[in-house]
């Protein structure tokens, strides 16, 4: 039976042993994960089931087609139709081992195989815990990984096959619930640095930004004059996401823009803009004389600054802000969430419809209508930065 909400659990056989999330739930999810793109259409490229001692599970991977032509975008998901959950995320297949994983070393798998993986590929000490919990392991077991930043450990989300042939980089979901609900629901009580005013906004935009992030500066003047057209009918906030492995000086500048939002809100756009236009030449040694100036210019304290800048507080709060982002599902800079859904800030005239469209369906993305939209302009090939691996 094909039902029509999008974010049901859809189960194809009767017998627990070898339920199967459906096709239609499968595209569904994937389609409310994905950023906004009018003219979508969701192709299911692998679908590899797999079975533990725990149950089954369903390692899938979908192509994302839209209004830009030259554009696909890939996604990859791990489901335990049995839980009821989804992975969602980075999908790697891992290396077969001998003997076999079983239930009983799947602990010391997690524990000693998958952060010397994960230290490879990001260039950065991992440890991965087995969870500490009373619940039984299921077919794709959620795990959390401590990640080595140079200031600080930040945690990861991660998912693991019982069988231990699959890891996902990414947080797990519930499968009967549209995610954009969901990360509406963690923003709502997230620790967001907000401009100012707008408080009743009919949407919260909350931006992800990196600020040595080429497409942060891109993405910032695209999205800035939309907001300003919108006035009191949209909120904006700011989540600094420094890409420690790929901007040496980011992280810093996000400990510098959350000390400056924590007594002069009003300044941290500010920041980040000046930020922006020192790009090409800012380094990590000299982004300090550039915020004490800023400071200066602008008559802010300085010792007040200072008696927050780069302490534990900040740095932790700063390290908060990556949890959440990996959390919610980002993994490049920037990332637009409107209501929960993200957006396509590449775009301007998408961008700009797609808010109208969830402003008049009350701050709920999921209710709003589809866009009427022309195809796109090919975007610039070095726009966005995107993690990649350590090589």
């Amino acid at each position: 039976m094909r039902r029509g909400a999008a974010a049901v659990l859809m189960l194809l056989a009767a017998g627990p042993s070898w339920a199967q999330v459906s096709e239609q739930a499968i595209k569904a999810f994937a389609r409310a994960s994905l950023s906004y793109a009018p003219g979508t259409a969701i192709s299911i490229t692998e679908i590899t089931p797999g079975t533990t001692p725990a149950g089954p599970y369903q390692a899938v991977r979908v192509e994302r087609t839209s209004l830009k032509p030259d554009a696909k975008d890939n996604f990859a998901m791990l489901f335990d139709a049995q839980a009821g959950t989804v992975a969602a995320g980075l999908l790697f297949p891992l290396p077969a081992t001998d003997p076999a994983v079983t239930p009983g070393t799947l602990p010391l798998f997690v524990q000693q195989v998958i952060p010397q993986a994960l230290t490879n590929w990001l260039g950065a000490k991992v440890k991965v815990p087995w969870p500490m919990s009373p619940a039984k392991p299921g077919a794709v077991v959620p795990l959390v990984a401590s990640v080595e930043t140079g200031y600080g450990a930040m945690q990861m989300p991660l998912a693991v096959s019982a069988d231990g042939k699959y890891l996902m980089i990414g947080s797990t979901w519930p499968v009967a619930q549209d995610p954009r609900v969901v990360r509406r629901e963690i923003l709502d009580h997230a620790e967001v640095q907000w401009d100012p005013g707008h408080e009743t906004a009919a949407v919260k935009v909350v931006e992800f930004s990196d600020f040595q992030c080429p497409g942060c500066k891109l993405g910032w003047s695209n999205v800035k004059p939309i907001l300003t057209r919108f006035g009191g009918k949209v909120r904006h906030g700011i989540v600094t996401f420094p890409l420690v492995s790929l901007h040496p000086w980011a992280f810093r500048a996000a400990v510098a823009g959350y000390c400056i939002g924590q007594v002069w809100p009003e300044r941290v756009v500010e920041l980040k803009e000046e930020c922006y236009r020192l790009q090409d030449t800012l380094d990590l040694k000299s982004l300090d004389d550039v915020v004490l100036g800023f400071l200066a210019a602008n008559g802010l304290n300085k010792e007040t600054f200072l008696g927050c800048y780069l302490k534990d507080p900040s740095v932790d709060a700063v390290l908060r802000h990556l949890d959440l982002g990996y959390r919610l599902g980002v993994l490049g800079t920037p990332t637009f969430y409107g209501g929960g859904e993200a957006l396509p800030w590449a775009e301007p005239e998408w961008f700009e419809k797609r808010l109208d469209a969830i402003i008049a369906a009350g701050g709920r993305p999921e209710a709003a209508a589809e866009i009427v939209a022309k195809p796109p302009t090919p975007m610039p090939t070095n726009a966005a930065a995107r993690p990649q691996p350590k090589k």
